[in-house]
């Protein structure tokens, strides 16, 4: 690390930022990966036993009084509780391989573009009324307009009692994953009335695109969404009373914890009668939490100066493991914003920062992404390319002569105080947004922010509150925000990551009018791309040949615009801090590939307790 790097790390740190956010954010690659913690057995010996002990996690929701019992609003029981409340029809993971495990199914075939879906038999929801085929329609129909089943679906029928079948316009490998992606949330009894109007929707207000092998909805089928989903998002139950198909329904709900007790009709015995989620408030609160060991397990970020704190105090006791997430952390570019409109600043930008140091700064967890801009994470360019493809890609590691060089081709050219001015000698401000709360985005924009003063660039770095960056990053205000983009973890294809990008409101692309295809030039060649096409084509190509052809190209594309530019890959750490709780088999310190150590928290958290791979022992 060169004495500039190392001062911006000083600089940084300097300010005292050791806070923490809800969502794990993982190791970096020089500390804090557990090899100091003396505690490495996952799988505890003892039997498991019967016990009052309540498994106390992490959850993510709004408190009381926005916390209410609807899973499609986002103040309701949303994606961080979800699994702990409701089933799925089969559980997806893509470690150590793509597997689909029967959870609420007895069985499932797909043969020539139809799923057909069997139920197991004598399912309840928690009021002990029966769960039906009738039901998982419903669910379906509720998430039109919000699943990609209906993209991609020509129709759903009910069968009998027990069987659901979907016929699938087209072939894809990833038919299953949208099929299985939804938890079954959505009780006849209680949105059947939404559901009918949906069904509407579904079967006359979606116009079939031969071009494409695919649905979208008519004018008139999107403004009767809007008015359907609008009249759902008044519907705000106790979320007490909530009708559950998972493993727990809520007992009590205070602003700082929600208590989850078991179903009672669950299909299924199950070794732990509670669990606590715990919201983790300010990162102050959160720190505290940790230290005081109020948590069984949780997978919070940390920086590192806190991880530290927290292997060395629980180092005889503690076990620790990484999650892959397919996912990562980065700078979004706002193509319609100057400068960053230009192509050749975003890569200046991008080659004026010193990408390696800010992941020695990064939360515990962090690996460093692919330096060439192309979208996908490390972890599947190699599954997904031929051997040699990306080294003919250009790479935007760590250069300031370089950077100095695309500057100049555009006629910018520094001041006589150091500072770049544009081509008609006038300082442009380079903005840089983040989050203030979480520390893999903010020490890292921080740090940028450094680097490219240090360049030359006139910067404004702005941090802002959890609850106005996200919007504001989405809007045509923002110039550079540090943000999630490219992941895939829930198909574990590029398709996602690049879907994910190019259809992300932070890169700035015009808004498309209805039935348009996005036409995307490479500004180093003049070649045009059908963007909307190639993801199409991406979505349903079978052979390995094809889907390598298709990657290749959006990798050469977003290479030439770097409209995304990445930093992190993520992992998530996963601490436990209670020495009787008895895990999945797995290799302490270690980046895991298994079943179970894959999702979000609650995600591998409620997989382990249904599996009974999760109990107390003496």
């Amino acid at each position: 690390m060169n004495k500039k790097a190392k001062r911006i790390i000083a600089l940084i740190l300097s300010v005292g930022i050791i806070g923490t956010s809800l969502v794990g954010c993982g190791n970096n690659e020089e500390s804090n990966g557990g090899e100091g913690l003396k505690n490495t057995e996952l799988k505890l010996q003892g039997e498991a036993v019967s016990s009052d002990k309540v498994v106390t996690t992490l959850v993510d929701v709004q408190p009381p009084p926005a916390f209410n019992g609807n899973p499609y609003d986002t103040a309701g029981v949303n994606w961080s509780i979800q699994p702990l409340m409701f089933d799925y029809l089969a559980e997806f993971s893509a470690f150590p391989e793509t597997t689909f495990k029967e959870s609420l199914l007895e069985s499932y075939t797909l043969e020539n573009k139809v799923l057909t879906m069997k139920l197991k038999s004598g399912l309840k929801w928690s009021d002990g009324s029966p769960l039906t085929a009738t039901d998982v329609m419903t669910n379906y129909y509720v998430n039109v307009g919000k699943s990609a089943v209906w993209t991609y679906a020509e129709k759903i029928e009910q069968i009998d009692e027990l069987t659901v079948q979907i016929t699938y316009a087209s072939e894809s490998p990833l038919l299953l994953n949208i099929a299985f992606a939804l938890p079954i949330m959505s009780p006849t009894s209680v949105y059947g009335k939404w559901a009918d109007q949906y069904k509407v929707v579904a079967e006359t207000q979606r116009e079939y695109k031969e071009a494409t092998n695919t649905y979208e909805y008519t004018v008139e089928g999107q403004e009767t969404l809007t008015n359907i989903n609008n009249d759902l998002l008044t519907f705000k139950p106790d979320p007490k009373e909530v009708i559950c198909s998972g493993p727990y329904v809520i007992g009590n709900v205070t602003t700082a914890e929600i208590l989850f007790e078991q179903n009672p009709e669950y299909r299924e015995d199950i070794y732990i009668e509670q669990v606590r989620g715990l919201r983790p408030g300010s990162s102050e609160a959160f720190a505290t939490s940790v230290l005081e060991q109020q948590y069984s397990l949780e997978n919070g970020g940390l920086s590192i100066d806190m991880a530290a704190q927290v292997d060395k105090k629980y180092e005889e006791t503690m076990r620790k493991v990484f999650i892959p997430e397919l996912s990562q952390i980065g700078f979004a570019f706002n193509a319609s914003k100057y400068p960053v409109s230009i192509p050749e600043v975003r890569k200046a930008i991008s080659l004026a920062t010193d990408r390696e140091t800010l992941i020695s700064i990064a939360e515990p967890g962090s690996f460093l992404s692919d330096t060439r801009n192309t979208g996908l994470i490390p972890s599947l360019i190699d599954n997904y390319t031929t051997d040699g493809f990306v080294d003919t890609l250009t790479d935007y590691n760590y250069n300031l002569e370089e950077a100095t060089k695309v500057l100049e081709s555009i006629g910018w050219s520094k001041n006589k105080d150091g500072i770049w001015t544009n081509e008609k000698g006038e300082v442009v401000t380079i903005e840089i947004a983040t989050i203030n709360s979480w520390p893999s985005l903010m020490l890292t924009s921080e740090a940028m922010s450094a680097m490219l003063k240090e360049f030359g660039f006139d910067v404004d770095f702005k941090p802002m509150e959890g609850g106005t960056i996200w919007s504001y990053l989405s809007s045509e205000d923002a110039m550079i925000g540090s943000t999630f983009l490219g992941g895939a973890g829930t198909y574990a294809h590029p398709w996602e990551a690049f879907n994910n990008i190019l259809t992300s409101t932070r890169i700035g692309l015009p808004q498309l009018e209805k039935g348009e295809d996005r036409i995307l030039t490479a500004p180093s060649t003049g070649k045009e791309y059908n963007i909307t096409q190639m993801l199409r084509q991406l979505f349903q190509a079978t052979e390995k040949e094809d889907i390598e052809k298709l990657t290749e190209e959006f990798m050469t594309l977003l290479n030439d615009l770097s409209l995304f530019m990445p930093v992190i890959e993520k992992s998530a750490p996963l601490r436990v801090y209670d020495t009787t709780l008895s895990l999945p088999e797995g290799e302490s310190g270690q980046l895991q590939s298994s079943f179970y150590y894959f999702g979000s928290m609650n995600q591998m958290l409620a997989k382990m307790i249904k599996a009974n791979e999760l109990y107390f022992t003496e």
